[in-house]
């Protein structure tokens, strides 16, 4: 990561009052704006809605679609998307609901790569039921993919890499194969916390992210996001979101802007600690297998595949028993029990991998934990894994 991007990070709540500016973005919660003159209310249509991002005074209209703040934070994550347009949701999982209803419709075909997260699983399951067709491809099937495409098919989505087994899928041999077909590419770059990867820069239509993980978790919020370079599918989705209410707090995002401040910070700090624990790791003999990037794969390959970094999820597989492992994991103290990665704590849980593909591809048994290392002291979560594996 480079010290540009540290310090562009660093002062990313920078906001602009007359000819002064505050270092960090106020909070404007509001759904009434007022007007002297009829003349100046903008009027309710396409046209105030879609204004660019980075207007952030002018054309308000109703704060339940814009404030000043959120207008600041759409703008500010477009960028370190390397997007121009951002569409701001309630969670992540607000943000595939939203592209879901924006461009499916009953008879429409979508593929899916088969490393999503189970929650994406589940909607698209949904999806099935109100008619839509759902086709799963492997990492594997990145060469061949064209081979998949119907006339009917609007998307195809990708989570890179993929949950639990954390696979790779080569994204600008999709891009290349997908070119002369009018699907859609989308892409959930949430893991790369919108740092490691760029998937619009390589050719992707929409990036996906969850900032309710480590892009702002720090702060407890929940948000989610939608970034494009086509203004097309920007006027699409910013429309589709109005209509049905898509309303994020301003609250919300001035906090997400201040944990946006520290995420580079967070993330150089982070690496650092999951290169010593997995060094640790490795010489663990209960530790039957690890997966995370940079032990699947060398960096020449990551560079390949448009990675520059890595974030601090890991899978683990040991050779005990399920209940062994829930007995050992409960010893742990340092490390929580919990769910909801990229904050400043340290969480363990079982990860779920019944029905998974990916899980069956690697032949991994129930005893597997998701281990997400936060911002403690590198030695004492050591201490607690060591307290964890022993006899």
């Amino acid at each position: 990561m480079s010290n540009l991007k540290l310090s562009n990070l660093a002062q990313i709540g920078i906001f602009p009052v007359g000819d002064t500016y505050l270092s960090h973005t106020p909070s404007m919660e509001c759904t009434t704006f007022l007007a002297d003159k009829i003349q100046l209310l903008p009027k309710i249509n396409q046209r105030s809605l879609i204004k660019t991002n980075n207007q952030l005074f002018n054309g308000l209209y109703y704060g339940g679609v814009d404030t000043p703040t959120t207008r600041q934070l759409a703008s500010k994550i477009a960028s370190i998307e390397k997007g121009q347009f951002s569409i701001l949701t309630p969670s992540g999982q607000s943000a595939i609901s939203l592209l879901l209803l924006s461009f499916l419709k009953p008879g429409d075909h979508i593929l899916v790569i088969d490393t999503v997260i189970y929650s994406t699983r589940w909607l698209l399951d949904h999806c099935q039921h109100m008619g839509v067709a759902v086709e799963y491809f492997t990492p594997n099937d990145a060469s061949t993919l064209n081979s998949k495409l119907r006339r009917e098919t609007k998307l195809v989505f990708i989570e890179n890499p993929g949950s639990i087994t954390y696979e790779l899928i080569d994204i600008c041999t999709v891009i290349s194969l997908c070119r002369d077909h009018p699907a859609l590419i989308v892409t959930d770059n949430t893991w790369a916390a919108s740092m490691y990867q760029h998937p619009l820069e390589i050719g992707a239509d929409i990036s996906l992210i969850s900032m309710s993980k480590t892009h702002a978790a720090v702060e407890g919020i929940s948000l989610g996001a939608l970034i494009t370079r086509r203004r097309d599918l920007y006027v699409k989705l910013k429309t589709i979101s109005a209509l049905t209410g898509n309303h994020v707090s301003s609250h919300t995002c001035a906090a997400a802007l201040r944990a946006l401040s520290t995420l580079g910070a967070r993330l150089s700090f982070q690496m650092n600690t999951t290169r010593v624990v997995i060094r640790h790791l490795e010489t663990s003999p209960l530790c039957k297998k690890i997966f995370h990037p940079t032990v699947q794969h060398t960096d020449d390959t990551l560079r390949h595949f448009k990675i520059t970094g890595f974030n601090s999820l890991l899978t683990l597989e040991l050779s005990c028993s399920r209940d062994n492992l829930i007995s050992r994991i409960n010893r742990l103290r340092l490390i929580k029990i919990g769910y909801g990665w990229g904050g400043s704590i340290s969480l363990i849980n079982l990860a779920k991998t019944n029905d998974l593909p990916s899980a069956k591809r690697f032949n991994l048994s129930s005893s597997c934990a998701k281990l997400y290392l936060g911002l403690e002291d590198p030695h004492d979560l050591l201490i607690d894994l060591d307290n964890m594996f022993k006899n």
